[in-house]
């Protein structure tokens, strides 16, 4: 068995759902970005949480665009897709762990706070004073 451990966005809301043996369960995508410039991508997980984890990411609002890390058991699954002729794979995650990414909240994707007064306006690396000798 796989293990994995990523940081990703969930890609849509998330609804509680009871499985025929009335256990909850949640299922949702999950985005994870790779790479940088032009060999950026993305690669997307499926993941499932059943009880009292599903719950959990109900009841603590994990949501589209929610930034969160997930740990857990991965598979490759075959599956047919929605024409109802053509199989393909995808990786399945069954969730084990999971919680925000609090150091993101708040912040630019360079991850310098949107408001911080310590860094002027338009200033990058490069242009600060130089440090005395």
């Amino acid at each position: 068995m796989a293990k994995l451990m990523c940081i990703g966005r969930v890609t849509a809301d998330l609804e509680l759902r009871e499985s025929a043996r009335k256990e909850p369960y949640v299922r949702f995508s999950l985005a994870e970005n790779l790479g940088y410039g032009e060999t950026a991508r993305t690669q997307y997980f499926q993941v499932w949480a059943w009880g009292h984890i599903a719950k959990n990411l109900v009841k603590r609002k994990v949501r589209k665009g929610s930034l969160i890390w997930v740990s857990g058991s991965l598979e490759l699954e075959e599956y047919t897709r929605n024409d109802g002729e053509t199989h393909d794979k995808r990786l399945k995650l069954k969730l084990g762990d999971w919680d925000y990414i609090p150091a993101f909240q708040g912040k630019t994707e360079c991850g310098v706070p949107q408001s911080d007064p310590a860094v002027p306006a338009g200033m990058v690396d490069g242009e600060r004073e130089a440090l005395p000798e």
